[in-house]
C-alpha cells in the first residue's frame, strides 16, 4: 500500500478533491463554511469530510452561528455538490424519486 493512501485512509477527516463527482454525503449534522471557500461536512457516525471551493452552502439549517470569518450551520440532511455555471453549490440531497415513462 502507497504512504499516501495509507494516510489518506486513517486520518480523521477525509479531503475530497472533486466534490461534484461524488454523489451525496449522508448523516450531515454541521456544515462548517470559510471565507477560503472549503467546507468541512461535520458527519454523525461517519468521517468528516473536507470539500475545496464551495461558493454558497444552500441547505435546511435548524441553527447557525459567526465563529471568527467561518459560518457554521446546524442540520440533519444528506447534501451534495452541485455545479452550474462558474459556481459550486452545496445543497440538499432530493430524496425523491420521479418515474417516467
Amino acid at each position: 500500500m502507497h504512504l499516501q493512501q495509507l494516510f489518506e485512509e486513517t486520518r480523521s477527516v477525509r479531503y475530497v478533491r472533486d466534490p461534484s463527482s461524488s454523489p451525496c454525503f449522508r448523516s450531515v449534522s454541521r456544515i462548517w463554511h470559510f471565507p477560503s471557500g472549503d467546507a468541512l461536512l461535520e458527519r454523525d457516525g461517519r468521517r468528516d469530510c473536507l470539500l475545496p471551493n464551495v461558493d454558497r452552502v444552500d441547505v435546511p439549517a435548524s441553527g447557525s452561528r459567526q465563529v471568527a470569518s467561518a459560518l457554521a450551520l446546524d442540520t440533519d440532511t444528506t447534501v451534495r455538490v452541485v455545479k452550474s455555471d462558474d459556481e459550486r453549490l452545496l445543497t440538499e440531497f432530493d430524496r425523491k424519486i420521479k418515474i417516467m415513462r
